[in-house]
């Protein structure tokens, strides 16, 4: 099963860390079995970085992109078709990604504008395509 998973990310940005957290899912049989019927786009824009990040699901296999957000249109719902968003700095993607922000405290963050998401339910899917990365 060498089936090649094709992903458009430049190296050192954003998405490529994405591609490098959510990318070893491919090769999880439990993830595969539970998401082999789901289909859904996550779009994950760093607004002081210079690229986002869309995070693609469909049956049950893993694809990110890397797109420029400097322009709006790059990364509008419409143009790209996206189920769920999230927006905020890179250093709290990368405590949200550590694991040092507890769902409260991205909530505060939520409440107090400093995170901005579309689709909260969608977006938290992340957290559990996560779960199957510690088995």
């Amino acid at each position: 099963m060498s089936e090649k998973i094709s992903n458009d990310v430049k190296e050192g940005t954003f998405p490529e860390e994405i591609l490098k957290t959510y990318g070893p899912l491919n090769k999880n049989e439990k993830y595969k079995e539970k998401y082999a019927d789901k289909s859904f786009k996550i779009l994950l824009n760093p607004k002081d970085g210079k690229y986002a990040a869309l995070i693609t699901v469909n049956n049950g296999v893993v694809t990110v992109k890397g797109l420029d957000n400097q322009d709006k249109k790059n990364i509008d719902q419409d143009e790209l078709g996206w189920d769920g968003f999230m927006q905020t700095t890179l250093a709290i993607f990368d405590e949200i990604g550590k694991g040092n922000l507890t769902q409260n405290d991205i909530v505060k963050k939520v409440i107090a504008r400093k995170i901005k998401i579309k689709n909260p339910k969608l977006v938290a899917k992340l957290s559990e395509m996560g779960a199957f990365l510690k088995d």
